[in-house]
């Protein structure tokens, strides 16, 4: 009797529920220039959560086990709580170290959030001065891993000396050995006073857990390695670290000099995805762009369905894909709620430049999430969103949508108010190069805010106040889709066994 062979492969996909709503977050440190005049200097956490019943959230502080301070919160109780700062210094050691403690090994910077008892929640810090404004949005557990790429804009503005460019890392376990390479050999970094300490090609350090290190870039000059060169630089770890990207301050135009800052937390680079949609603020096109930073040789960008190419790089360069690109597209005026769709042949990290108003001193730095079917159907909620760190703001949200969710089924809050179905089909836009999304700019939003949808949807926001612009991105980051083959047998077919879980 002949024998048969018997192949199974069972096709899953699998996700985490975790992310910006999570039940640990770390929040590493970032680092400024610290020009008392436009320097950061109030400085703001905003715990939300969707869970109708209080539950308490403990905050720790760099290395220590005894509670920095605790926070009780519900969904019709959001927590909030400032850092502290002093009279003669912006810079707190705890989300800004000063320069001493910028390029060494310390113990005092940073946060970890946990709930008691693994409830799920939202951290958001938002920063601002008299004349800046940002804000970073935990991803939870799923901004913790192995591997990182350090992204953001170039800092091509003409005011050198409030110009910074800056990334922090937090360990969460003893021993962690971190390596980070891959940068222009020609840059420097801050080593305590010296703003160009630091000279190697290549840094390695041990962190114990709650630990963390910043790195500061200073683009001194005009044509400074500093402006770029350490855009793609490679973070690697044996263990699992947080890593937060900062650019305080930031101008990505040639030679003005004013300037905004720019800050978000990332994702490791093995839950990366290859589909984005962005959706364009309120800047002109010199202010509204995408920053692709390539994880592997011979990446192509592809955008607005395209078949060929706008551009391959490889692993640690990064390619500027023009605010021309958006479906709406001017050089003088704003043309808020423009989308453009973005497609890279292998996993990338992707990086928005957005501005609050036509005005450069406006811009922001958003993280973006990939699309993908897993995406979540709600965000509850975006707290007291005109609010940064006390300075009131206008501005609104930015929605991704699939197509196949009905207008009517998608539900706007904001404070006591919905936005109307009129309002939101008026604001709608399809997505040229993908009949699968769809996208809306909503305006005019105050207080909390909270989206639901019968299926995958995605949120930002985007503010405002006369020279500060702040913006957020809510959405995408617990929902990364991922196949893990598990293979029984010598791995040869017929003869093996894959199961995919």
């Amino acid at each position: 009797m002949k024998k048969g062979l018997l192949f199974t492969c069972f096709i899953l996909m699998a996700y985490s529920s975790v992310a910006q709503l999570s039940d640990l977050h770390y929040l590493p440190p970032l680092k400024q220039e610290s020009s008392p005049n436009y320097a950061i200097f109030d400085h703001k956490i905003y715990l939300t959560t969707p869970n109708t019943t209080s539950f308490v959230v403990d905050v720790y502080r760099g290395t220590s086990t005894t509670t920095y301070t605790s926070v009780t919160i519900s969904k019709t109780s959001a927590g909030t709580f400032t850092l502290p700062t002093t009279t003669s210094s912006t810079e707190n050691n705890i989300s800004m170290m000063d320069n001493t403690n910028t390029g060494v090994v310390q113990s005092i910077g940073g946060l970890i959030f946990k709930s008691r008892n693994g409830e799920k929640f939202y951290v958001n810090y938002r920063g601002k001065s008299g004349s800046q404004a940002t804000s970073v949005t935990s991803k939870g557990r799923a901004a913790l891993g192995t591997a990182f790429k350090w992204g953001g804009m170039p800092n091509r503005g003409g005011s050198y000396a409030l110009l910074s460019n800056s990334m922090g890392i937090m360990a969460t376990e003893d021993n962690t050995i971190v390596n980070i390479f891959g940068y222009n050999p020609a840059c420097t970094f801050r080593s305590g006073s010296n703003a160009a300490g630091i000279t190697a090609d290549a840094i390695t350090i041990t962190l114990n857990k709650g630990q963390s290190y910043v790195l500061e870039s200073i683009p001194s000059t005009a044509g400074s390695p500093n402006v770029d060169g350490w855009i793609g630089t490679s973070v690697t770890s044996d263990k699992p670290i947080a890593m937060s990207v900062g650019q305080l301050h930031v101008q990505p135009v040639l030679n003005v000099t004013n300037q905004d800052c720019g800050a978000d937390q990332i994702i490791p680079e093995n839950t990366l995805g290859r589909d984005y949609v962005f959706v364009r603020g309120n800047g002109t096109d010199q202010s509204e762009f995408a920053i692709i930073v390539a994880t592997q040789n011979g990446t192509k960008i592809y955008v607005n369905g395209s078949t060929t190419e706008i551009a391959t790089i490889n692993n640690g360069d990064y390619y500027i894909i023009p605010g021309s690109y958006y479906s709406t597209s001017s050089t003088t005026s704003s043309v808020p709620g423009g989308n453009m769709y973005v497609q890279t042949s292998k996993e990338a990290y992707a990086f928005q430049c957005l501005a609050g108003s036509t005005a450069t001193q406006t811009v922001d730095l958003n993280f973006i999430a990939p699309v993908n079917c897993l995406l979540s159907n709600k965000v509850d909620n975006i707290s007291n969103i005109t609010d940064i760190a006390g300075l009131t703001m206008t501005g609104g949200i930015t929605l991704i949508a699939s197509t196949a969710i009905n207008d009517a089924d998608i539900v706007v809050n904001y404070g006591t108010n919905t936005v109307s179905l009129a309002t939101l089909q008026a604001a709608k836009k399809s997505v040229s190069g993908t009949s699968d999304w769809k996208t809306y700019y909503l305006s005019g939003l105050s207080g909390d805010v909270a989206v639901s949808a019968p299926g995958p949807i995605a949120v930002g926001f985007i503010l405002v106040n006369t020279n500060a612009g702040a913006s957020g991105y809510f959405s995408g980051f617990e929902t990364i889709p991922s196949i893990n083959v598990n293979i029984s047998g010598d791995g040869c077919l017929p003869g093996s066994t894959l199961v995919a879980t």
